[in-house]
């Protein structure tokens, strides 16, 4: 697959489902972060352009079984535009805490684990899932800026060898493409002039951090054949966001995380965008039997559930609405299998997606890394 790089010129806006107009006091608010589906529909509308840039309808079949894998967020090369670092969502097994006394620039990281109950303890979990959590209490509070995207070299160390320690908050990641608010109003088209009390207000996504310029965009894989670099409208109020390839590839599994996940027959599942389980929370088609493997979902560590839904063009109506389960998810998985087949099965794995639906993987939910887990439940200590 190809990489390439989706960088807003305007704040993107990628709204929810709620209904929005050019009414007085209406308001289109973006959501944090782009869904796969919405840049997946781009690279699939620009691939199916014809030479005089129009979409044709024969092409919806052709273009729905484009793979595509993303989108991430990334940092550009002031000069050349092309990717200088990847960023991750900050994992659901990490939990970062104040320091004491209150620095605002650092934080406590603390690693959330699957945890052994004490004798007569239960929990509301579905049957054969422990608890995640911290093995000791806490009093410390959570950190109230914590870094919503971590930088790849930090989230690398994450996935091979977690551990707890003080960190820099601007060294772990930031908070990723900030919202920005424009006014706008009405136009009467036969004047040209304002309609009278008619404002409404946008929000979008601003990709350029101002406190130190660094130019931020998205970035997906694809085997679109057809995909061509340029500027075209992408999201809500058609902003626009220029199209380009880039020279890199997607980050690759370190030898010494593979070699761990091997020996150990047990790993940690970290989402890189969010994922559908017809399940709910547990997924089906990643706890099945393939490539010799058989996975059992040991435990997870995961926040609210994200809802989407969209248009379906091909079919002229509203698409079903969707439970997901939001980027940074972590899954505990037991792999039952012998060291070839494990091995085959981390191939499989690494930045692919593992939604429970074909369509799903192959619009891009899902999308996944692997990191260390020896399998082990650490004791429950519980304060008097």
């Amino acid at each position: 697959m190809n990489i390439w790089i989706i960088e807003p010129r305007d704040p993107l806006i990628v709204r929810d489902g709620r209904p929005f107009g050019p009414t007085p006091g209406a308001r289109a608010a973006s959501l944090t972060f782009p869904f796969p589906s919405t840049t997946t529909g781009g690279v699939r509308t620009r691939d199916g352009l014809d030479a005089d840039g129009r979409f044709q309808p024969s092409e919806i079949g052709r273009v729905k079984q484009i793979g595509v894998r993303g989108p991430l967020l990334v940092e550009l090369d002031p000069t050349t535009g092309d990717i200088v670092r990847w960023l991750a969502p900050a994992p659901a097994d990490a939990l970062l805490l104040d320091v004491e006394p209150s620095n605002p620039t650092k934080a406590v990281l603390k690693r959330l684990v699957p945890l052994e109950l004490p004798a007569q303890a239960s929990t509301n979990l579905p049957s054969g899932l422990s608890l995640v959590g911290m093995p000791k209490p806490d009093p410390r509070k959570p950190c109230g800026n914590a870094p919503r995207y971590w930088n790849w070299n930090q989230f690398g160390q994450w996935l091979l060898n977690p551990q707890d320690g003080e960190v820099t908050l601007t060294d772990l990641g930031h908070n990723g493409p900030v919202s920005e608010e424009r006014m706008h109003v009405s136009i009467q088209p036969e004047t040209q002039t304002a309609a009278e009390g008619a404002l409404f207000q946008t929000r979008g996504l601003e990709f350029t951090q101002k406190e130190n310029r660094t130019r931020l965009a998205l970035a997906v894989a694809t085997d679109a054949p057809h995909l061509k670099a340029g500027i075209a409208p992408l999201g809500g109020e058609r902003r626009l966001v220029s199209w380009r390839p880039s020279s890199h590839s997607l980050p690759s599994c370190p030898a010494a995380l593979r070699k761990s996940i091997v020996k150990d027959h047990h790993c940690r599942v970290v989402l890189l965008t969010p994922a559908y389980f017809l399940n709910g929370s547990q997924p089906s088609w990643l706890d099945s039997q393939r490539d010799g493997v058989t996975p059992s979902l040991q435990a997870m560590a995961i926040g609210r559930p994200q809802v989407v839904s969209g248009w379906d063009f091909e079919h002229n109506r509203p698409k079903p609405t969707h439970r997901l389960a939001p980027a940074g998810t972590t899954l505990f998985l037991k792999l039952d299998g012998d060291d070839t087949t494990i091995e085959r099965w981390i191939d499989a794995r690494w930045m692919h997606c593992v939604s429970d639906e074909d369509q799903n993987r192959c619009d891009g939910f899902g999308l996944a890394v692997l990191g260390v887990w020896d399998g082990s439940l650490k004791p429950m200590e519980v304060s008097s």
